[in-house]
């Protein structure tokens, strides 16, 4: 019952869309973890009327730890004065920084994964750091060419560090992928793993769709190639046009 009722819990903390105050912006959002609870994470953050951000991260390990400091995680950027939130490098370091300390306090090593990014609403300036986390990529839904976002600082909750920080332009047209390794990661029965090329080919076969029929098509996608095989790591995907 305690683990069924933090199931339902977690599950209130993952938004499935972006906000509707969002301008410019349709996004659509799917987890499933692989245990009743899980690490996977992600959230849409207004920051104010010309930003919002996205993140989306993944806490190593499965269960209960896990679930906690996703949760520490979420409650920390929910809770921060927005303003603070609009460099992506000073809020990897505030992140890392909670990480370290809490880790210190409970004498372990907490690590996460984080993609964090603010999109300029108005123009589509995004500027992102990756600390650790699966490249997302940006997908020409004309050309159905991907573009690969990178570069790629180290995870948190290891050491103290400098996040590099990097800038992209999310045009009108483009959509953005961001997943946690789990999707990548699935295998089928002959231990072959989904891997970023299939999860290409499901994207370009969903171009025309929307954020949300793209999405449940690529997880379903995922549970056709995994078939009958356990699932191994929490999943977690992000989809957002820009108009």
């Amino acid at each position: 019952m305690d683990l069924a009722l933090a199931a339902e819990l977690q599950s209130a903390l993952l938004p499935r869309a972006c906000p509707t105050d969002c301008p410019n912006q349709v996004a659509a959002a799917r987890n499933r973890m692989c245990r009743t609870i899980g690490g996977d994470f992600y959230d849409f953050i207004r920051i104010n009327n010309e930003q919002a951000a996205v993140v989306i991260g993944d806490v190593v390990g499965h269960g209960v730890r896990s679930s906690l400091v996703m949760a520490q995680i979420m409650g920390f950027l929910r809770t921060s004065d927005p303003t603070k939130l609009s460099r992506p490098s000073d809020t990897i370091v505030m992140l890392n920084k909670m990480l370290l300390d809490l880790g210190a306090r409970t004498e372990t090593v907490l690590t996460s994964s984080v993609f964090y990014a603010v999109i300029d609403l108005p123009s589509g300036i995004t500027f992102f750091v990756n600390a650790g986390h699966p490249r997302p990529f940006l997908c020409d839904r004309e050309k159905c060419v991907v573009l690969p976002i990178g570069p790629k600082s180290m995870i948190l909750g290891v050491d103290e560090f400098q996040p590099e920080e990097d800038c992209i332009t999310f045009t009108p047209g483009q959509r953005m992928i961001l997943y946690t390794d789990g999707l990548v990661d699935a295998c089928n029965a002959e231990n072959h793993r989904y891997g970023e090329t299939r999860l290409h080919d499901a994207v370009n076969r969903h171009v025309a769709d929307t954020p949300d029929k793209c999405a449940d098509g690529i997880f379903q996608d995922v549970l056709e190639f995994r078939t009958n095989q356990r699932q191994i790591d929490d999943e977690t995907l992000i989809v957002i046009d820009r108009r």
